[in-house]
């Protein structure tokens, strides 16, 4: 060697710059910016123009197909979930967007002389371990939004989250292996720094997308340049100690965590009610058991009644009483019933409530949980039950957004349908029993608009109506949750399952029947939906 020669390494450290793999390419120079953002810029006009064509849903959702990856294919795998009418159309939309997202990742990372084989192919092997779990969310939200079960959604909103923050950061680490991205992206804290003030604009993006929706298309180029300015941070080696970063953030969410869920604000039962006359008939919701169910839990003396005006609706139909269980007072009418029951044709169910409220003494209250709302509203609109004077609606859902095809047949959600069927019947597991294809899922959640319809249906006059809704189902409800009823109270912090076993909940429908004012609601109550929402699938009519 020419000893007046330096090395091709000591001239790259003399000039500032160290030397770097030709296996495992660097992030470029900043000033490459343009070089590489371009795609962005591109994705920002594209996904519009598609949703203008009615190519892509318009939903508050759209915001994040420019998202950092993975999210972005995250919001492709939503789409194509919820739309691809078979399979082949499913497979053939699938290998084209992950080609569309490994090759913008490609230029992201190194421009367009970055399109190398080797770099390609740790896009695509980054896009298929990331879109593993990410598929799992999709599939879990379509189910939770289609069945209309909160935890559900709530548990993939945790896996996303938990997924997008630990593969984010992985592209970024100046190498074309996985495991070794893997290995440097923890030593560099996950990037939270960059990652984390970049997920709040998400959010801030896709918040104000859902609660203006008129604003979605706008929104894109915003989303993509929140996303231009991650991926420049990205590109640049972290500072300070980022381990402590993370240990920090980790803290933080702890600390905040405990904080919302421990000042659950509590109103208590309030004043003890009057004696009340009539009856009371409790109705419990799909895949209940006869004395199993949070409704069977109610405390009537609470809301003025006695074991003697209090009645539970059977499934089966009138009968000579069921087994008590769980329930507070003894079940003396109906006929014992299973999960399969609450399955049967929804105008077999309206009958069974007609002929089962018929000869209750009047006036009769009935508070319906869930499920059961569709069945007491159907048969008030028919005119069936006309006893009925107050309907207190626990847990309704105003709408299904979602829908799937029968088994075999070509429609929207045909694969997520399929899937669908596959994965339901874990929950027996859990003791939930549902059949996708029961004559009560086909009527009212297979149909995407089925159980709207039943709610615009006018009641009769002089029914006075109350709505308890649960914040946590609020994201199941993209057009709103209020309903055409005399009082929509403020969303409860409470579960679902658990809405007529609270305090609140009693307090709410005594000042109802006592014809006092609701009480306060926070402004923020159903900020959680806002925030929630845009990271589901797109609802049927988007």
């Amino acid at each position: 060697m020419d000893p007046l020669r330096s090395p091709r390494g000591a001239r790259q450290a003399k000039s500032g710059s160290a030397p770097v793999s030709a296996a495992e390419p660097g992030p470029p120079s900043p000033l490459s910016a343009l070089s590489r953002l371009w795609p962005l810029a591109l994705l920002a006009a594209v996904v519009p123009g598609l949703a203008l064509a009615g190519v892509l849903p318009r939903w508050p959702g759209l915001v994040h197909a420019v998202a950092l990856p993975p999210a972005g294919f995250f919001t492709d795998l939503r789409v194509l979930l919820a739309r691809s009418s078979s399979y082949p159309v499913f497979l053939a939309l699938l290998a084209l967007v992950l080609a569309i997202r490994v090759a913008v990742l490609c230029v992201l990372l190194g421009g367009v002389r970055g399109i190398t084989p080797r770099r390609a192919a740790f896009a695509l092997l980054f896009h298929l371990a990331a879109g593993v779990p990410l598929m799992l969310a999709a599939q879990l939200e379509f189910i939770a939004q289609t069945l209309l079960y909160a935890r559900l959604f709530w548990t993939a909103v945790a896996l996303l989250a938990l997924s997008w923050f630990l593969t984010a950061p992985l592209p970024w680490q100046s190498t074309t292996r996985l495991r070794t991205a893997w290995r440097r992206s923890w030593r560099q804290g996950l990037r939270i720094s960059v990652l984390l003030p970049y997920a709040l604009v998400l959010l801030a993006i896709g918040a104000l997308a859902d609660a203006r929706p008129a604003l979605v298309l706008w929104l894109v180029p915003v989303s993509a340049l929140a996303t231009a300015v991650a991926v420049t941070a990205l590109s640049r080696p972290p500072r300070g100690r980022p381990l402590r970063r993370l240990a920090a953030a980790g803290c933080a969410f702890a600390v905040l965590a405990t904080v919302f869920v421990s000042t659950r604000a509590d109103p208590g039962h309030g004043p003890s009610p009057p004696p009340r006359a009539g009856s009371l008939l409790l109705m419990s919701g799909i895949g209940s058991h006869s004395g199993r169910g949070a409704i069977f839990e109610t405390e009537v003396g609470r809301l003025g009644y006695t074991c003697e005006q209090t009645y539970y609706f059977s499934y089966a139909g009138p009968g000579e009483g069921q087994p008590q269980r769980s329930a507070r007072c003894p079940i003396t009418t109906g006929r014992p019933y299973g999960p399969a029951d609450t399955q049967r044709p929804l105008q077999e169910q309206v009958t069974a409530f007609a002929e089962q409220v018929r000869g209750l003494p009047e006036p009769v209250m009935v508070i319906a949980h869930s499920h059961a709302v569709w069945v007491v509203w159907q048969a008030l609109a028919e005119g069936v039950a006309p006893g009925v004077d107050t309907l207190v609606l626990v847990g309704p859902f105003p709408a299904s957004p979602l829908g799937y095809p029968p088994p075999g047949e070509r429609g929207e959600g045909r694969v997520a349908g399929d899937l669908l069927r596959l994965i339901v019947p874990l929950a027996g597991i859990l003791d939930f029993q549902f059949r996708a294809d029961a004559p009560a899922a086909r009527q009212l959640l297979a149909d995407a608009g089925a159980s709207s319809r039943i709610i615009s249906r006018p009641l009769p006059p002089g029914v006075r109506t109350l709505s308890v809704t649960s914040a946590t189902d609020l994201p199941l409800m993209p057009d709103g949750w209020r309903l055409p009823v005399d009082r929509n109270v403020c969303p409860q912090r409470v579960a679902h399952p658990y809405l007529p076993i609270r305090p609140a909940f009693y307090h709410e429908v005594n000042r109802f029947l006592a014809g006092r004012p609701p009480l306060p609601c926070p402004p923020w109550r159903d900020w959680g939906a806002y925030l929630a929402r845009p990271w589901g699938v797109p609802p049927a009519d988007s």
